[in-house]
């Protein structure tokens, strides 16, 4: 596996005469070391001596089921993982610093800086304070202005709550009072509902399982201009080379569509999604169903042979991002068993 920072692994690697495991998140990699960030402290393991490497979720921080373990911060830095436009980086004074020294020993904490100007998307065009950035909230929020004024951006935050309550999270309530201060309005709430794959998916799976009658689901790993026009611009629309970017940008994604058969032979696209994998968590994204096609059993069908496709590799849990208004993507999860485990907004000023 490719050894990266920010994602949390178990190495097992050669000590003395014998061998010995380190748990955590990678805070370093370099051609001699991987540095990870352990309950222990930080312990520097010898890339050579590395027998074994696994990828493994996120720490739960309560006793439950494995989607409802872990905290507010772990779930959206998931959830950011899964839509990462390529100009993005960590707000952190290490990092400050690190640049001030024209060194690259950069680390992966802090406020999280996204920016694609030439897509219409709030997720890659926000800020997400995640860890403390090492220094004062209101000089850190005079970064952000300053690194999205540099890229022709009004500045914005996406603050969450820590539970389904609205209560801000730790990382975000000193923010709530600095941003109102700056004339900053938070969006509608964004609700984060997370859920167990293999109870949604009916037990299934393959994503041929969840196909209903006259209706088949094609699972590709790029998306082709169909897919492309139905989740956002169309060919000759502004920003959709942005947008297709932002598809793509995950490390492991995939396409699902819908299609109805029809007697005559031919067939239309019903509906489509995205599926990403990121932390052994899936990720639904852009699900879109035809309009005149609605409320008939196709957008669930492809939800559940999505989340299928996760359960047959393993994965055990899932989460989408839905807008509060959007009373029929929420019933379709809640019928799928998954339930709101935090709110979030975008405070643009």
């Amino acid at each position: 596996m490719e050894l990266r920072p920010g994602i949390r692994v178990v190495l097992r690697y050669r000590s003395g005469d014998g061998a010995t495991d380190a748990l955590g998140l990678i805070d370093s990699v370099t051609d001699q070391t991987v540095t990870v960030r352990t309950k222990r402290g930080p312990v520097d393991v010898p890339r050579a001596a590395i027998l074994v490497a696994h990828e493994v979720p996120p720490a739960p921080v309560r006793a439950s089921q494995p989607h409802r373990a872990l905290s507010a911060v772990d779930l959206r830095r998931i959830s950011a993982a899964a839509w990462l436009p390529p100009q993005s980086t960590w707000l952190h004074a290490d990092n400050v610093r690190a640049e001030a020294e024209e060194s690259t020993d950069f680390v992966q904490a802090g406020w999280l800086l996204r920016a694609e100007p030439e897509a219409a998307s709030r997720r890659a065009n926000s800020a997400l304070p995640l860890d403390a950035p090492g220094m004062p909230a209101a000089q850190a929020l005079d970064a952000v202005e300053a690194w999205y004024g540099t890229r022709g951006l009004s500045p914005a935050v996406q603050i969450f709550s820590e539970d389904a309550s609205g209560t801000l999270d730790p990382a975000c309530a000193e923010l709530g009072p600095l941003l109102r201060e700056r004339g900053f309005t938070p969006s509608a709430p964004v609700l984060l509902l997370t859920g167990a794959t293999r109870e949604a998916a009916a037990g299934a799976t393959r994503a041929a399982d969840a196909a209903l009658p006259g209706l088949t689901i094609h699972v590709e790993d790029a998306p082709s201009d169909g897919v492309v026009t139905a989740m956002g611009p169309g060919p000759d629309e502004p920003g959709r080379e942005a947008f297709a970017r932002l598809l793509t940008g995950a490390e492991q994604v995939q396409f699902l569509s819908a299609w109805a058969h029809h007697p005559d032979g031919s067939r239309t696209p019903v509906a489509v999604c995205r599926l990403a994998e990121v932390n052994r968590w899936a990720v639904v994204t852009n699900l879109m169903t035809s309009p005149s096609l609605r409320r008939r059993g196709a957008g669930r069908a492809l939800v559940r042979a999505a989340l299928a496709t996760a359960a047959g590799r393993g994965v055990r849990s899932y989460l989408i991002d839905v807008e509060a208004d959007n009373t029929a993507s929420l019933a379709l999860f809640e019928s799928l068993g998954a339930s709101v485990a935090q709110r979030s907004w975008f405070a643009r000023r």
